[in-house]
Protein backbone atom coordinates (compact mmCIF):
# COMPACT_ATOMS: atom_id res chain seq x y z
CA UNK A 1 0.00 0.00 0.00
CA UNK A 2 1.31 3.47 -0.87
CA UNK A 3 2.57 5.70 1.94
CA UNK A 4 0.40 8.57 3.10
CA UNK A 5 2.28 11.88 3.21
CA UNK A 6 1.48 15.01 5.19
CA UNK A 7 3.30 18.20 4.24
CA UNK A 8 5.28 19.92 7.01
CA UNK A 9 4.59 23.66 6.95
CA UNK A 10 5.61 25.15 10.30
CA UNK A 11 6.07 28.96 10.34
CA UNK A 12 9.64 30.25 10.79
CA UNK A 13 11.12 26.77 10.32
CA UNK A 14 13.01 25.62 7.22
CA UNK A 15 10.75 22.77 6.18
CA UNK A 16 10.43 23.26 2.41
CA UNK A 17 9.43 20.04 0.62
CA UNK A 18 9.60 17.97 3.80
CA UNK A 19 6.85 15.41 4.38
CA UNK A 20 5.86 13.23 7.32
CA UNK A 21 4.91 9.59 6.58
CA UNK A 22 1.49 9.41 8.19
CA UNK A 23 0.25 5.88 7.45
CA UNK A 24 -1.31 5.46 10.91
CA UNK A 25 -2.86 8.95 10.73
CA UNK A 26 -1.19 10.40 13.82
CA UNK A 27 -1.77 13.80 12.24
CA UNK A 28 -5.10 14.91 10.82
CA UNK A 29 -5.46 17.49 8.08
CA UNK A 30 -3.38 18.26 5.01
CA UNK A 31 -0.42 19.94 6.73
CA UNK A 32 1.52 19.93 9.98
CA UNK A 33 1.58 23.59 11.02
CA UNK A 34 2.71 23.16 14.63
CA UNK A 35 5.59 21.02 15.87
CA UNK A 36 4.35 18.24 18.18
CA UNK A 37 6.08 18.04 21.55
CA UNK A 38 6.22 14.25 21.37
CA UNK A 39 5.61 11.52 18.78
CA UNK A 40 4.74 8.17 20.44
CA UNK A 41 6.70 6.03 17.97
CA UNK A 42 9.68 6.04 15.64
CA UNK A 43 8.93 8.17 12.59
CA UNK A 44 10.10 9.04 9.08
CA UNK A 45 10.52 12.31 7.23
CA UNK A 46 10.91 12.53 3.46
CA UNK A 47 12.81 15.31 1.69
CA UNK A 48 11.97 15.89 -1.95
CA UNK A 49 14.21 17.82 -4.33
CA UNK A 50 13.32 18.96 -7.85
CA UNK A 51 15.82 20.22 -10.42
CA UNK A 52 15.07 21.67 -13.86
CA UNK A 53 18.09 21.82 -16.19
CA UNK A 54 18.75 24.26 -19.05
CA UNK A 55 16.80 22.03 -21.43
CA UNK A 56 13.78 22.32 -19.12
CA UNK A 57 14.01 18.64 -18.22
CA UNK A 58 12.60 18.16 -14.75
CA UNK A 59 14.26 15.62 -12.45
CA UNK A 60 13.16 14.68 -8.96
CA UNK A 61 14.76 12.85 -6.12
CA UNK A 62 13.85 12.06 -2.55
CA UNK A 63 15.49 10.74 0.56
CA UNK A 64 13.81 9.17 3.57
CA UNK A 65 15.18 9.86 7.05
CA UNK A 66 14.44 7.56 9.99
CA UNK A 67 14.17 8.93 13.52
CA UNK A 68 13.73 7.44 16.97
CA UNK A 69 10.82 8.64 19.07
CA UNK A 70 13.49 10.08 21.40
CA UNK A 71 14.26 12.67 18.71
CA UNK A 72 12.14 15.81 18.89
CA UNK A 73 10.26 16.85 15.78
CA UNK A 74 12.18 20.14 15.47
CA UNK A 75 15.52 18.34 15.83
CA UNK A 76 14.50 15.98 13.03
CA UNK A 77 13.47 18.89 10.80
CA UNK A 78 16.80 20.64 11.31
CA UNK A 79 18.69 17.46 10.44
CA UNK A 80 16.66 16.90 7.26
CA UNK A 81 16.87 20.51 6.07
CA UNK A 82 20.66 20.45 6.55
CA UNK A 83 20.82 17.78 3.81
CA UNK A 84 18.90 19.82 1.22
CA UNK A 85 21.88 21.42 -0.55
CA UNK A 86 23.88 18.18 -0.46
CA UNK A 87 21.02 16.27 -2.08
CA UNK A 88 20.49 18.99 -4.70
CA UNK A 89 24.19 18.97 -5.62
CA UNK A 90 24.16 15.19 -6.05
CA UNK A 91 21.06 15.44 -8.20
CA UNK A 92 22.66 18.07 -10.46
CA UNK A 93 25.86 16.03 -10.76
CA UNK A 94 23.88 12.90 -11.56
CA UNK A 95 25.35 10.99 -8.64
CA UNK A 96 22.01 10.48 -6.94
CA UNK A 97 20.23 8.54 -9.67
CA UNK A 98 19.26 5.73 -7.34
CA UNK A 99 16.87 8.09 -5.59
CA UNK A 100 15.12 9.45 -8.66
CA UNK A 101 11.39 9.19 -8.35
CA UNK A 102 9.63 6.96 -10.81
CA UNK A 103 6.55 8.84 -11.95
CA UNK A 104 3.57 6.44 -12.03
CA UNK A 105 1.35 6.13 -15.04
CA UNK A 106 -2.26 7.23 -14.77
CA UNK A 107 -3.35 3.60 -14.52
CA UNK A 108 -0.79 2.84 -11.79
CA UNK A 109 -1.79 5.96 -9.88
CA UNK A 110 -5.45 4.99 -10.15
CA UNK A 111 -4.79 1.45 -8.90
CA UNK A 112 -2.80 2.78 -5.93
CA UNK A 113 -5.60 5.23 -5.16
CA UNK A 114 -8.22 2.48 -5.22
CA UNK A 115 -6.03 0.30 -3.00
CA UNK A 116 -5.75 3.14 -0.51
CA UNK A 117 -9.53 3.70 -0.56
CA UNK A 118 -10.64 0.07 -0.31
CA UNK A 119 -11.11 0.25 3.47
CA UNK A 120 -12.70 3.70 3.37
CA UNK A 121 -15.41 3.20 0.76
CA UNK A 122 -18.26 0.74 0.52
CA UNK A 123 -17.98 -2.15 -1.92
CA UNK A 124 -20.71 -0.62 -4.10
CA UNK A 125 -18.90 2.72 -4.28
CA UNK A 126 -15.62 1.00 -5.17
CA UNK A 127 -17.31 -0.93 -7.97
CA UNK A 128 -18.91 2.30 -9.26
CA UNK A 129 -15.55 4.09 -9.22
CA UNK A 130 -13.81 1.27 -11.08
CA UNK A 131 -16.59 0.92 -13.65
CA UNK A 132 -16.58 4.66 -14.30
CA UNK A 133 -12.77 4.82 -14.62
CA UNK A 134 -12.60 1.81 -16.93
CA UNK A 135 -15.27 3.22 -19.23
CA UNK A 136 -14.20 6.84 -19.50
CA UNK A 137 -10.55 7.11 -18.46
CA UNK A 138 -8.52 3.92 -18.63
CA UNK A 139 -10.16 2.76 -21.86
CA UNK A 140 -7.80 5.11 -23.72
CA UNK A 141 -4.43 3.27 -23.83
CA UNK A 142 -2.33 6.38 -24.53
CA UNK A 143 -3.82 8.14 -21.53
CA UNK A 144 -3.76 5.13 -19.20
CA UNK A 145 -0.05 4.53 -19.91
CA UNK A 146 0.95 8.21 -19.69
CA UNK A 147 2.99 9.33 -16.64
CA UNK A 148 0.76 11.45 -14.42
CA UNK A 149 2.98 14.51 -14.88
CA UNK A 150 2.13 14.33 -18.60
CA UNK A 151 -1.64 14.23 -18.04
CA UNK A 152 -2.95 17.70 -18.85
CA UNK A 153 -6.15 19.54 -18.05
CA UNK A 154 -6.72 19.83 -21.79
CA UNK A 155 -6.73 16.05 -22.18
CA UNK A 156 -9.08 15.57 -19.24
CA UNK A 157 -11.35 18.29 -20.60
CA UNK A 158 -11.56 16.43 -23.92
CA UNK A 159 -12.86 13.38 -22.02
CA UNK A 160 -15.47 15.54 -20.30
CA UNK A 161 -16.52 16.99 -23.65
CA UNK A 162 -16.80 13.45 -25.02
CA UNK A 163 -19.06 12.47 -22.13
CA UNK A 164 -21.32 15.45 -22.83
CA UNK A 165 -21.29 14.87 -26.60
CA UNK A 166 -22.43 11.28 -26.03
CA UNK A 167 -25.60 12.60 -24.45
CA UNK A 168 -24.64 12.04 -20.83
CA UNK A 169 -25.64 14.64 -18.26
CA UNK A 170 -23.33 17.29 -16.78
CA UNK A 171 -23.67 15.41 -13.50
CA UNK A 172 -21.92 12.41 -15.10
CA UNK A 173 -19.17 14.69 -16.40
CA UNK A 174 -18.79 16.19 -12.95
CA UNK A 175 -18.27 12.68 -11.58
CA UNK A 176 -15.07 12.43 -13.62
CA UNK A 177 -13.72 15.58 -12.02
CA UNK A 178 -14.75 14.47 -8.53
CA UNK A 179 -13.17 11.06 -9.10
CA UNK A 180 -9.80 12.27 -10.36
CA UNK A 181 -9.21 15.30 -8.15
CA UNK A 182 -8.41 13.40 -4.93
CA UNK A 183 -6.19 10.96 -6.84
CA UNK A 184 -4.03 13.72 -8.32
CA UNK A 185 -4.11 15.65 -5.05
CA UNK A 186 -1.99 12.98 -3.35
CA UNK A 187 0.82 13.65 -5.81
CA UNK A 188 0.53 17.41 -5.40
CA UNK A 189 0.84 17.03 -1.64
CA UNK A 190 3.93 14.81 -1.86
CA UNK A 191 5.60 17.09 -4.42
CA UNK A 192 5.41 14.80 -7.45
CA UNK A 193 3.07 17.23 -9.25
CA UNK A 194 3.17 21.01 -9.16
CA UNK A 195 -0.57 21.36 -9.71
CA UNK A 196 -3.71 19.25 -9.99
CA UNK A 197 -4.78 18.87 -13.66
CA UNK A 198 -8.33 17.99 -12.60
CA UNK A 199 -8.86 21.28 -10.75
CA UNK A 200 -9.42 23.33 -13.91
CA UNK A 201 -11.82 20.95 -15.67
CA UNK A 202 -14.85 22.99 -16.78
CA UNK A 203 -18.30 21.54 -16.15
CA UNK A 204 -21.48 23.22 -17.47
CA UNK A 205 -23.69 24.54 -14.71
CA UNK A 206 -26.63 22.34 -13.83
CA UNK A 207 -29.29 22.14 -11.18
CA UNK A 208 -28.23 19.50 -8.66
CA UNK A 209 -31.18 20.02 -6.35
CA UNK A 210 -32.96 16.77 -5.59
CA UNK A 211 -36.72 16.90 -5.94
CA UNK A 212 -39.49 14.49 -6.80
CA UNK A 213 -42.61 15.86 -8.45
CA UNK A 214 -45.45 13.76 -7.09
CA UNK A 215 -48.87 15.06 -6.08
CA UNK A 216 -50.10 14.50 -2.54
CA UNK A 217 -52.71 12.09 -3.86
CA UNK A 218 -50.16 10.08 -5.85
CA UNK A 219 -47.81 10.01 -2.86
CA UNK A 220 -50.54 8.56 -0.66
CA UNK A 221 -51.41 6.06 -3.39
CA UNK A 222 -47.75 5.02 -3.62
CA UNK A 223 -47.51 4.35 0.11
CA UNK A 224 -50.80 2.47 0.06
CA UNK A 225 -49.44 0.18 -2.68
CA UNK A 226 -46.13 -0.36 -0.89
CA UNK A 227 -47.67 -1.12 2.50
CA UNK A 228 -50.18 -3.52 0.94
CA UNK A 229 -47.84 -5.22 -1.52
CA UNK A 230 -49.00 -8.86 -1.69
CA UNK A 231 -45.61 -10.62 -1.62
CA UNK A 232 -43.05 -11.02 1.15
CA UNK A 233 -40.27 -10.24 1.77
CA UNK A 234 -40.72 -7.43 -0.77
CA UNK A 235 -43.49 -5.75 1.21
CA UNK A 236 -41.16 -5.65 4.23
CA UNK A 237 -38.28 -4.33 2.12
CA UNK A 238 -40.51 -1.53 0.80
CA UNK A 239 -41.49 -0.60 4.36
CA UNK A 240 -37.82 -0.28 5.32
CA UNK A 241 -37.20 1.87 2.25
CA UNK A 242 -40.06 4.19 3.23
CA UNK A 243 -38.20 4.86 6.48
CA UNK A 244 -35.43 6.62 4.59
CA UNK A 245 -33.06 3.71 4.20
CA UNK A 246 -31.06 3.17 1.04
CA UNK A 247 -31.61 -0.11 -0.81
CA UNK A 248 -28.12 -1.40 -0.04
CA UNK A 249 -28.51 -0.46 3.64
CA UNK A 250 -31.73 -2.44 3.81
CA UNK A 251 -30.47 -5.53 1.99
CA UNK A 252 -27.26 -5.54 4.06
CA UNK A 253 -29.12 -5.69 7.37
CA UNK A 254 -28.36 -8.69 9.55
CA UNK A 255 -30.23 -9.91 12.59
CA UNK A 256 -27.26 -8.91 14.74
CA UNK A 257 -27.95 -5.28 13.72
CA UNK A 258 -31.31 -5.39 15.51
CA UNK A 259 -31.62 -4.48 19.19
CA UNK A 260 -35.17 -5.32 20.25
CA UNK A 261 -34.41 -4.52 23.89
CA UNK A 262 -33.76 -0.88 23.01
CA UNK A 263 -35.99 -0.89 19.91
CA UNK A 264 -33.13 0.26 17.67
CA UNK A 265 -31.25 -0.94 14.63
CA UNK A 266 -27.78 -0.07 13.35
CA UNK A 267 -26.52 0.41 9.81
CA UNK A 268 -22.88 -0.71 9.87
CA UNK A 269 -20.26 1.77 8.67
CA UNK A 270 -19.33 -0.36 5.66
CA UNK A 271 -22.93 -0.33 4.42
CA UNK A 272 -23.67 3.41 4.47
CA UNK A 273 -22.36 6.58 2.87
CA UNK A 274 -21.10 8.33 6.00
CA UNK A 275 -18.59 5.60 6.88
CA UNK A 276 -19.59 5.27 10.51
CA UNK A 277 -22.28 3.21 12.31
CA UNK A 278 -25.69 4.90 12.32
CA UNK A 279 -28.37 3.87 14.82
CA UNK A 280 -32.11 4.52 14.41
CA UNK A 281 -35.32 3.79 16.28
CA UNK A 282 -37.39 0.79 15.26
CA UNK A 283 -40.91 1.95 14.44
CA UNK A 284 -43.88 -0.31 15.05
CA UNK A 285 -44.03 -0.90 11.27
CA UNK A 286 -40.41 -2.06 11.17
CA UNK A 287 -40.91 -4.32 14.18
CA UNK A 288 -43.93 -5.72 12.36
CA UNK A 289 -41.78 -6.66 9.35
CA UNK A 290 -39.33 -8.50 11.60
CA UNK A 291 -42.16 -10.44 13.23
CA UNK A 292 -43.58 -11.39 9.83
CA UNK A 293 -40.18 -12.69 8.70
CA UNK A 294 -39.64 -14.54 11.98
CA UNK A 295 -37.22 -12.91 14.40
CA UNK A 296 -33.82 -14.60 14.48
CA UNK A 297 -30.35 -13.85 15.82
CA UNK A 298 -26.75 -13.98 14.65
CA UNK A 299 -24.95 -12.72 11.58
CA UNK A 300 -27.59 -13.82 9.07
CA UNK A 301 -29.11 -11.53 6.46
CA UNK A 302 -32.66 -10.45 7.20
CA UNK A 303 -33.36 -10.20 3.47
CA UNK A 304 -31.36 -13.07 2.05
CA UNK A 305 -31.22 -14.52 -1.46
CA UNK A 306 -33.80 -17.22 -2.11
CA UNK A 307 -31.21 -19.68 -3.40
CA UNK A 308 -28.54 -19.03 -0.76
CA UNK A 309 -29.33 -17.75 2.73
CA UNK A 310 -25.69 -16.80 3.27
CA UNK A 311 -25.99 -14.07 0.61
CA UNK A 312 -28.08 -10.93 0.72
CA UNK A 313 -30.85 -10.50 -1.80
CA UNK A 314 -29.84 -9.09 -5.17
CA UNK A 315 -30.92 -5.52 -5.91
CA UNK A 316 -32.23 -6.59 -9.30
CA UNK A 317 -34.75 -8.91 -7.65
CA UNK A 318 -36.16 -6.02 -5.63
CA UNK A 319 -36.23 -3.72 -8.65
CA UNK A 320 -38.34 -6.24 -10.57
CA UNK A 321 -41.04 -5.88 -7.92
CA UNK A 322 -40.55 -2.12 -7.77
CA UNK A 323 -41.36 -2.01 -11.49
CA UNK A 324 -44.67 -3.73 -10.71
CA UNK A 325 -45.42 -1.02 -8.15
CA UNK A 326 -44.71 1.69 -10.73
CA UNK A 327 -46.90 -0.02 -13.32
CA UNK A 328 -49.78 0.01 -10.87
CA UNK A 329 -49.06 3.62 -9.87
CA UNK A 330 -48.59 4.84 -13.44
CA UNK A 331 -45.52 7.01 -12.82
CA UNK A 332 -41.75 6.78 -13.29
CA UNK A 333 -39.85 6.76 -10.02
CA UNK A 334 -36.52 5.33 -8.91
CA UNK A 335 -36.26 3.45 -5.62
CA UNK A 336 -33.79 6.07 -4.41
CA UNK A 337 -36.38 8.78 -5.11
CA UNK A 338 -38.23 7.62 -2.00
CA UNK A 339 -35.47 9.33 0.01
CA UNK A 340 -35.89 12.56 -1.97
CA UNK A 341 -39.64 12.32 -1.47
CA UNK A 342 -39.20 12.01 2.30
CA UNK A 343 -36.67 14.84 2.41
CA UNK A 344 -38.73 17.20 0.27
CA UNK A 345 -41.94 16.53 2.20
CA UNK A 346 -40.27 17.08 5.58
CA UNK A 347 -38.61 20.33 4.49
CA UNK A 348 -41.89 21.58 3.03
CA UNK A 349 -43.64 20.80 6.32
CA UNK A 350 -41.18 22.97 8.24
CA UNK A 351 -38.71 20.40 9.52
CA UNK A 352 -35.14 21.67 9.82
CA UNK A 353 -32.30 20.37 7.68
CA UNK A 354 -30.80 18.76 10.79
CA UNK A 355 -34.04 16.87 11.39
CA UNK A 356 -34.15 15.70 7.77
CA UNK A 357 -30.49 14.65 8.02
CA UNK A 358 -31.30 12.54 11.08
CA UNK A 359 -33.92 10.63 9.09
CA UNK A 360 -31.89 10.10 5.92
CA UNK A 361 -28.59 9.30 7.61
CA UNK A 362 -26.67 12.35 6.48
CA UNK A 363 -24.01 13.90 8.73
CA UNK A 364 -23.42 17.48 9.74
CA UNK A 365 -20.57 19.11 11.64
CA UNK A 366 -23.17 20.56 14.01
CA UNK A 367 -24.30 17.09 15.07
CA UNK A 368 -21.91 15.66 17.65
CA UNK A 369 -21.67 12.26 19.27
CA UNK A 370 -23.16 13.52 22.53
CA UNK A 371 -26.45 14.17 20.72
CA UNK A 372 -26.70 10.65 19.24
CA UNK A 373 -29.70 9.68 21.40
CA UNK A 374 -31.46 12.96 20.61
CA UNK A 375 -30.80 12.29 16.93
CA UNK A 376 -32.64 8.94 17.13
CA UNK A 377 -35.64 10.56 18.82
CA UNK A 378 -35.71 13.43 16.32
CA UNK A 379 -35.56 10.99 13.40
CA UNK A 380 -38.41 8.92 14.80
CA UNK A 381 -40.55 12.00 15.47
CA UNK A 382 -39.87 13.39 11.99
CA UNK A 383 -40.84 10.10 10.36
CA UNK A 384 -44.09 10.03 12.35
CA UNK A 385 -44.83 13.49 10.95
CA UNK A 386 -44.04 12.31 7.42
CA UNK A 387 -46.23 9.20 7.65
CA UNK A 388 -49.13 11.26 9.00
CA UNK A 389 -49.02 13.20 5.73
CA UNK A 390 -48.63 10.36 3.22
CA UNK A 391 -50.47 7.40 4.74
CA UNK A 392 -54.17 7.09 3.99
Amino acid sequence: MADIFVKVNIPNVDCRNIYFINNDEIFSGKEITKAPTYIPRDFKLVLRITYVNQSCVRTQTKKTFDFSQKTTFLQALRQVSSQREILLTKLIEGSHKELKIKIPTLQQAWEEFMDMKKNQLSLNTLVSYKTFANKWILSQPDLAKAPIDKVTTRKLQSIVNGILDSGKSPRTAKSLKETLRPMFKRYVLDGTLKSNPADLIQIPKFDNQMSVELSDEKTKELYDILYNYPLEPFKSIFIWLTHGRRLNETLSLQWSDINLENNTYTIKYENNKVRKPMTYKLSKELIGTLEVLGIKSGNHYIFHAFSDKSRKMDKGTVRNHWDKVLKQLGVHLRIHDLRHLIGGTLVSSGRTLEQVASVLGHTSISVTKRYSKVRQEVAAESLDDFFSRVRK
